[in-house]
């Protein structure tokens, strides 16, 4: 029986101390700081992957009509990795085919406008729905909701969102909502009011959340 080391040929970019601590984040996805190419060429679609990428892609096409996908994984195990992944596959169609079969190419799903959140951003100042807005384009919409903060109902969403198929990533949504708790909004917090604008929100997009 053949040995891992004789099974397995590392890659260079293994060796590269530039890259070894390189931690990729959300932020770098929405800021367009992720090479596709070369992500795709270094990375392997798991089981669990695949399943996330077939499924939100059909709900971008209105096949299904599961719009939020919640990744719950044990300590460190992909969960952003597989957010980014689905980010990177909405806005480079050319992609999709070569990571996987079966996925709709530019010609059936042209244009997906992704959105994207971590929670380690705590400290924005319109909540999770103004961050979402303002990346939409559209942040004069949800005027009325920034002061006070307040949730956006379901036909402010609609109207926020309507236009293309709309991709929302949200990560680290546990240190955001622990940080939110502390701030009073009216009689309640902030934590309770975002949830509340999320809930709202899921109808009409795909949310892939952490």
């Amino acid at each position: 029986m053949k040995s891992l080391f004789d099974l397995c040929e590392p890659r260079d970019s293994i060796f590269d101390a530039s890259k070894r601590d390189t931690v990729l984040n959300l932020s770098h996805l929405i800021s367009e700081k992720i090479d596709a190419k070369s992500f795709f060429d270094e990375n392997y679609v798991t089981g669990g992957m695949a399943v996330l990428l077939k499924e939100s892609f059909r709900r971008l096409q209105g096949k299904t009509d599961q719009a939020v996908f919640k990744l719950t994984q044990a300590m460190g195990g992909g969960k952003t990795h597989n957010l980014i992944t689905l980010g990177l596959l909405a806005k480079h169609p050319a992609f999709r085919p070569q990571v996987l079969a079966g996925l709709p190419d530019g010609k059936a799903l042209p244009e997906v406008r992704v959105v994207a959140f971590s929670g380690r951003e705590t400290d924005v100042p319109h909540g999770i729905w103004g961050e979402i807005a303002n990346q939409v384009g559209k942040a004069e919409i949800f005027s009325e909701y920034y002061s006070p903060l307040k949730a956006p109902g379901r036909t402010a969403w609609t109207k926020l969102l309507k236009g293309p198929p709309t991709l929302i990533l949200l990560d680290e949504l546990p240190p955001y909502l622990d940080n939110a708790k502390s701030i009073s909004v009216g009689n309640s917090d902030l934590a309770k009011v975002t949830a509340t604008a999320l809930t709202l929100a899921s109808d009409s997009p795909v949310v892939a959340m952490s």
